[in-house]
């Protein structure tokens, strides 16, 4: 897949694929912030639930994060201590991609109206800085294309997923290309 970010100049490759009960994911990042261009790899290694299983994101800079997780809400640095400030959150909310919005709405079946909240272990990019945050998920359409209202704090956007949960409009923010 390919997404561009209409935000700022950039554009995401991501590689997605199926082996025995894991789903892996490998993507990098081009984008523009405020110092000049940043290349972000990441992978993500989920469960067939799309349940986090481990996340390595690296960027131009020199910054690199490991995190593992349980899948029950248990997160773990590179050095396996257990970090208490993530406790309860499942997924990961990487900033710089859309990708991350297909992990809630895949791990669950959605039906018209529908509402879910999610504690998710938000990732700003590339600081690497993390913390746990609310989001709230709504079903608004459920048939093709599927749309999902997305609210966090004091932003909220409606979302235009196909029907493999992939992030087809973000508006203002990632358009998929391919």
């Amino acid at each position: 897949m390919m997404w561009e970010n209409n935000e700022t100049a950039g554009c995401e490759v991501l590689e997605i694929a199926t082996e025995k009960e894991d789903i892996r994911i490998d993507s990098t990042i081009l984008v523009l912030d405020e110092k000049g261009p940043v290349k972000i790899h990441y992978q993500l290694e989920l469960d067939a639930a799309w349940k986090t299983k481990r996340i390595t994101i690296n960027s131009g800079d020199g910054n690199e994060l490991e995190l593992t997780s349980s899948g029950e809400g248990k997160w773990y640095g590179q050095d396996d201590k257990l970090l208490d400030a993530l406790t309860g959150a499942i997924d990961i909310d990487i900033s710089a991609t859309p990708l991350s919005n297909s992990l809630p709405i895949n791990r669950h079946q959605w039906v018209e109206g529908q509402a879910r909240n999610f504690e998710m272990v938000y990732i700003a990019v590339p600081s690497m800085e993390m913390q746990k945050v609310k989001q709230r998920y709504t079903c608004v359409k459920a048939s093709r294309p599927r749309i999902f209202r997305y609210q966090s704090a004091n932003f909220e956007s409606l979302i235009e997923v196909d029907d493999d949960g992939f992030v087809l409009d973000y508006p203002g923010l990632f358009t998929r290309k391919y």
